[in-house]
């Protein structure tokens, strides 16, 4: 048995998409998988029989995905890049019981999403200008952005500025594709249903507001509706039946953007609202980190009259089943998490990542759960695997769940180099799903040690909340579990140790360097160094900061509060060698705080690296370039090596 390696990545199958035909036969899903001749991915749409006796690849261009069924027939469709223009979208269409796709319009947008509608019409959303069609175009308009609201740019979109995402019908017989919604409202989510649209958007003139609308279109009449404005944070929005909808909200009353939201029932015909969880207090959504995903699909699904919910609990995610004035059941509890689901008649669909095992998809019924995919049985059958083992950590009157990734092949009575690994989010939850990094790192003869402090979610509210507290009860929290764990387990060596972590945890490994000098080196990855500057020039910065803070830099004692909660501020005490690893096209956590910290270190003599990767975003060590994301590792390898294994 060989332990996991970097170049592994390349053989991992990555589901996501999940969609139940409705027949109920199939289940369609999406794989992506690593395309080394081209640095990126190949695409294709799978069909799993429920029945579990045929598992079928349908496309096979790699460059196809989304896609949606066709109503009342076993048939897609779905968009594809085999046509290689960017600037518009090309659906096809084709059978599961066999052919060729068929080529049947392009439409003049790069749709992202879409839903086929029972008439032959369908509905799509896409990004375009609020000017489609200027009065003057200048020839040099590629060699200049013109920026006139905020956010500006977007992680993964690119320049924004004056550009929203509307929904669109199409009348597939003319090829005629009609605006829906208002130019100056950006398309959050939305659901089908008959001749109407449910769905929600923010409104931004200049600037675009923290609150969500929830509107309903009727497509027959052409009239639109808002049901809530400025009020709420809305997420995914769902019909129950013809006269009610579902939607995910929260009034960040109490404990701000972060407050996990509650399940809203509207009934359009009473025109009220009333939440079918008001004391839940769960965290919805799969909030287990990994790098083994690539894709994803709803948190929110309806089936006849019950609603399903992806929500996590502590370290897993799992399915959750609600009606109507009926106690919430589980319904589909895995070893790990829910990366996609869908349901119908009352199966749950599952894409899962369990510890010993990558991506595959499951079924969950009355009879019990079972695979119906095997796609990455290979990947890792004659690998070693350091399994994480759990273990409770009290810190003051807190129980904190931790976890300990030993070395792979360790040899009896040796202490090796150890590694606190700290997860983003905040709001996220570290879990013992396979992670490759940290399978990666074992293989080389490192511990790793992680938690979930305070901030993580699937804990409630109050264990989640950490504004203004930011680099203080959660600093604390790591340090006491990496104190248990050294007293606990002989085989972390205490004087060999090393911090890492990405977004917040390249924040929190910023900072942890700034108080101590117990670790011997860091990774600091698409971290924040600064609250003031990543106010001023990120995506979320000026909503995100201010609720993450509880201030502005303009507000009377802001400036002074957003430096202290800076690592920044504390750069000239740090004396840990540090590299930093930054994207060009981070808009989330920008490269202007990894160059802040860089310079700082190297300013005042502490051995530093910046690597900096171009044509990658925020998502580089999830999404990014397969040799991207190899070379990423290598240098966080070759840093631990040079600090934590050289005398």
């Amino acid at each position: 048995m060989k332990p996991i390696r970097i170049e592994d990545l390349w053989t991992y199958r990555f589901l996501s998409a999940v969609e139940v035909s409705p027949s109920g036969r199939w289940a369609a899903f999406v794989v992506r998988r690593a395309d080394l001749d081209e640095n990126g991915y190949r695409s294709d749409i799978y069909v799993a029989e429920a029945a579990g006796s045929e598992v079928r690849r349908l496309t096979t261009s790699g460059k196809d995905g989304p896609f949606a069924w066709e109503p009342n027939e076993d048939a897609l469709l779905f968009l594809s890049k085999r046509g290689g223009d960017e600037t518009a979208s090309s659906f096809y269409r084709i059978r599961v019981g066999g052919g060729e796709a068929e080529h049947l319009f392009d439409v003049p947008y790069k749709a992202e999403t879409f839903c086929p509608i029972d008439d032959g019409r369908l509905v799509f959303t896409a990004r375009v200008p609020l000017d489609e069609n200027p009065a003057e175009t200048e020839e040099d308009e590629g060699d200049y952005e013109v920026l006139e609201e905020i956010p500006f740019w977007q992680n993964g979109k690119g320049f924004t500025s004056r550009k929203r995402v509307r929904l669109f019908v199409l009348d597939r017989s003319s090829g005629k594709a009609e605006a829906l919604t208002e130019p100056e409202l950006e398309i959050g989510g939305y659901d089908v249903r008959n001749e109407r649209i449910a769905y929600t958007a923010r409104r931004f003139p200049g600037k675009a507001a923290a609150t969500d609308e929830l509107w309903i279109h009727d497509l027959s009449s052409g009239e639109s509706q808002c049901l809530s404005r400025d009020e709420l944070s809305l997420g995914e929005v769902r019909w129950l039946d013809a006269d009610r909808i579902v939607t995910l909200a929260t009034d960040m009353a109490r404990y701000g953007r972060g407050e996990n939201r509650e399940l809203l029932l509207y009934e359009l015909d009473r025109r009220t609202s009333d939440s079918l969880t008001p004391d839940w207090d769960q965290s919805v959504g799969n909030s287990v980190v990994a790098d083994c995903r690539h894709g994803g699909g709803p948190s929110v699904r309806v089936d006849g009259a019950n609603i399903y919910l992806v929500v996590t609990e502590h370290s897993r995610s799992k399915v959750v089943r609600i009606a109507p004035n009926e106690v919430p059941i589980d319904v589909a509890v895995p070893d790990g998490s829910v990366d996609a689901f869908a349901v119908r008649d009352g199966r749950v669909y599952t894409v899962e990542l369990h510890p010993d095992a990558l991506h595959e998809l499951y079924v969950h019924d009355a009879s019990g759960v079972r695979a119906l995919t095997a796609l990455n049985a290979d990947a890792l059958r004659d690998r070693s695997l350091s399994l994480p083992e759990s273990f409770e950590v009290t810190c003051g009157n807190l129980a904190l769940d931790a976890w300990i990734v030993r070395p792979t092949g360790l040899t009896p009575g040796t202490r090796v180099p150890t590694i606190l690994t700290v997860h983003g989010g905040p709001r996220a939850a570290f879990g013992s799903v396979f992670f490759h990094e940290m399978q990666v790192l074992a293989g080389e003869g490192y511990a790793l040690v992680y938690t979930n402090p305070r901030g993580s979610s699937g804990r409630g509210n109050e264990f989640g909340d950490l504004r203004e507290k930011y680099g203080t009860i959660d600093y604390e929290d790591l340090m006491c579990v990496l104190d248990a764990a050294l007293e606990r387990y002989d085989v972390l060596d205490p004087e060999r140790l090393g911090i890492m972590g990405g977004s917040y945890g390249g924040y929190m490994t910023n900072w942890a360097i700034g108080q101590t000098e117990r670790f011997r080196a860091a990774a600091s990855q698409r971290s924040i160094a600064n609250w003031t500057s990543k106010f001023n020039t990120t995506d979320i910065g000026y909503v995100f900061n201010r609720d993450a803070i509880g201030t502005t830099p303009w507000d009377t004692g802001g400036a002074d509060k957003l430096w202290w909660h800076s690592p920044l501020r504390c750069a000239d005490k740090v004396s840990t060698p540090t590299l930093f690893i930054h994207s060009e096209e981070d808009y989330r956590c920008w490269l202007a705080e990894g160059l802040q910290m860089f310079t700082a270190l190297r300013y005042h003599g502490v051995d530093s690296r910046l690597v900096l990767f171009r044509g990658e975003n925020h998502e580089l060590s999830r999404s990014g370039k397969p040799t991207h994301r190899a070379r990423r590792l290598r240098e966080i390898l070759d840093w631990f090596d040079r600090y934590l294994k050289r005398s």
